[in-house]
């Protein structure tokens, strides 16, 4: 039994640790103007606009905090930073009650496409160097883990809200 909880103690800490090296600030020279969430809203905005060209660009703020995976009021917060910076312009429909929507501005679009190449390079040569079925087998479990992480959590936090 031991052995066991020494085993999964070496687990938990190593897929924590890997968590933490995956999502660090080591890639500092392709996120040199935005970070991993910003560049997650560009793509996101870009990726939507050219499919989708009914809404003009726009994309709702209760669409990026769907696709974060965040409550609205973080995303606003993240939303406000990004325009700031001149990446996105927010705006309203009607008088704010009908929707909160943001469109990309042009330095934007500059920002997102230099990252966008900077990352293609990279994961070019890293796909080169383990192969394209390992990485494809790779993101396939990464979204499985992903997943069943998410659901654990959330009965994690029914229980903690039953127990109160």
């Amino acid at each position: 039994m031991a052995e066991k909880n020494e085993t999964m103690n070496e687990i938990a800490h190593e897929i924590t640790y890997r968590r933490y090296l995956l999502s660090k600030d080591d890639a500092k020279f392709m996120f040199k103007d935005i970070g991993i969430a910003e560049y997650i809203v560009l793509h996101y905005i870009c990726e939507h606009t050219e499919s989708d060209s009914i809404y003009s660009g726009r994309i709702y703020l209760s669409e990026i905090s769907e696709k974060l995976n965040l409550p609205i009021r973080k995303t606003s917060k993240l939303i406000r930073e990004m325009n700031g910076k001149n990446l996105l312009n927010w705006d309203h429909d009607g008088d704010g009650k009908d929707g909160t929507y943001v469109t990309i501005t042009e330095h934007g679009m500059n920002v997102y496409e230099e990252t966008d190449s900077k990352l293609r390079d990279f994961y070019s040569n890293v796909l080169k160097k383990i192969g394209k079925e390992k990485i494809v087998q790779l993101l396939q479990l990464m979204k499985e883990f992903d997943s069943v992480m998410r659901t654990e959590l959330e009965k994690m936090e029914e229980n903690n809200e039953t127990d109160e």
